[in-house]
């Protein structure tokens, strides 16, 4: 059967009395994952727009999402959003978060929470910018439309209630799953890169597909992204797992089974090689980054 991955639990309504006495929400960073986490929050209805504020190097990026939800402060100061919020997510690339970090200091509260989605960028390298609450989040595209894993880290320093804030924002928009630092790469693969990975490999697929008939490129692809839902949803709402999905459908001599055999001739050594050249990626943007914290905390 299949296992569920996280504390499933819908995120509890909040009171008028609890939204007012809680601080703002800040983002210093409006592209995909910003805007879609801010997106995200104010769809479910978890947070009010009054209560976020965003900042970004593009005005045109807060013009829209400003446009959209009417309240939201937007700001290009970024030491402005560190002043005002309680909790902090910093959506930049990974060898933009230190010098991010260095830039707001003077303005963060040692009891705000900061929460970091640069998946390279760890949590003892936060901490040697920011003393403070720490969490490391790698949220997914798919929380778009509320089917999202969200890999997520504390640091010993992250009190009760403002993981339960954290846990309530983030179950709004799909699952949030805790896990230990020392896997984020590998579970970053399986989820947040996923939907890229999986998007080449069914390309791949509708390609061959193509190559092998005379079925017009745009029908293929719709058919193979509907089988995809369809599969989706057998293995979640029927709670079966990929071994009896595939005795299902690969019966004994079958066709099917005469695929399966490809794909399982081909597939571990071409997965092992996605694996070594995405963890050899990661380990060279961490060590570039410790290099940049080193530079950052010499004396003068």
């Amino acid at each position: 059967m299949a296992r569920d991955l996280a504390h499933d639990v819908g995120p509890r309504a909040l009171t008028r009395k609890e939204e007012v006495k809680m601080g703002k929400v800040g983002f210093i960073g409006c592209g995909s994952m910003g805007s879609m986490l801010a997106d995200g929050f104010l769809r479910a209805g978890i947070i009010v727009p009054e209560k976020i504020i965003i900042s970004n190097r593009s005005a045109t990026k807060l013009e829209a999402l400003a446009n959209r939800w009417k309240g939201v402060t937007v700001s290009s100061d970024n030491r402005r959003v560190a002043r005002e919020s309680d909790l902090l997510f910093i959506c930049v690339k990974p060898l933009d978060v230190l010098p991010v970090l260095q830039e707001i200091r003077p303005d963060l509260s040692i009891v705000a929470h900061l929460c970091s989605i640069a998946g390279c960028v760890t949590i003892d390298d936060i901490e040697r910018q920011f003393p403070g609450p720490v969490t490391k989040v790698i949220p997914s595209l798919t929380s778009e439309v509320k089917e999202g894993i969200s890999l997520v880290c504390h640091n010993a320093k992250v009190s009760e209630s403002q993981k339960e804030r954290l846990q309530n924002l983030l179950a709004a928009i799909g699952k949030a799953v805790p896990i230990k630092e020392t896997d984020f790469e590998v579970a970053a693969d399986l989820t947040s890169c996923a939907p890229g990975m999986i998007a080449a490999i069914f390309d791949n697929f509708v390609q061959a597909g193509i190559r092998h008939s005379e079925i017009p490129s745009d029908v293929a692809y719709r058919m193979v992204v509907s089988t995809l839902f369809g599969t989706a949803k057998l293995l979640t709402e029927r709670g079966i797992d990929f071994g009896e999905m595939i005795r299902r459908v690969a019966t004994k001599g079958g066709i099917t089974e005469e695929g399966v055999k490809v794909l399982n001739r081909h597939l571990p050594a071409v997965f092992d090689d996605v694996f070594r050249s995405t963890l050899s990626k990661h380990d060279l943007v961490k060590e570039k980054i410790k290099d940049m914290g080193r530079i950052m905390t010499l004396p003068g």
